[in-house]
């Protein structure tokens, strides 16, 4: 269940075509829509359960997936098609996805301000079926999220550890 808003556009896409990733042995983490003047920017994030796509497997399904996008036909205009990793900062979009790095570092950007700010970083404490929880690093506060309020969520890759 996806709990974190995508564009209009994106989340179409992601409806059409995560039934299809999943048939092929993959998991969408995420669909990005980026509105251009000549040509819009597609990107959808896959990965393989567990982690590890590999080139070839991104090679195998983007003409896959270019291909149900022209059936389906889900965007006006031009665009440019993306099929990549979704790489160390991957996007935090579904509750699971937030389950699974509880306890680490993530990066949240709300749409309105919670006391004067409006991205926190911090160890992602709890996860709830409205929000989360995290200890913001740079005003040394828990703080609570609610998923309507989210603008982007990542994980935050920690080189330091």
């Amino acid at each position: 269940m996806i709990v974190v808003a995508l564009h209009p556009v994106a989340a179409k896409v992601a409806e059409l075509l995560e039934p299809h990733i999943e048939r092929q042995g993959y998991e969408l983490i995420s669909v990005e829509y980026r509105k251009g003047t000549r040509s819009s920017l597609l990107r959808l994030l896959v990965d393989k359960p567990g982690g590890g796509i590999g080139l070839d497997d991104l090679e195998k399904l983007s003409p896959v997936l270019g291909d149900l996008l022209d059936v389906y036909d889900p965007i006006e205009g031009r665009y440019t098609l993306e099929v990549s990793s979704p790489g160390l900062n991957r996007p935090l979009r579904k509750l699971e996805h937030f389950e699974a790095v509880r306890g680490e570092r993530v990066k949240v950007r709300t749409n309105r301000a919670h006391d004067g700010q409006k991205s926190f970083t911090g160890r992602l404490v709890e996860v709830g079926p409205s929000g989360i929880e995290l200890d913001d690093e740079s005003s040394r506060k828990r703080v609570t999220i609610a998923f309507a309020d989210m603008q982007e969520a990542n994980y935050e890759y920690d080189f330091g550890d």
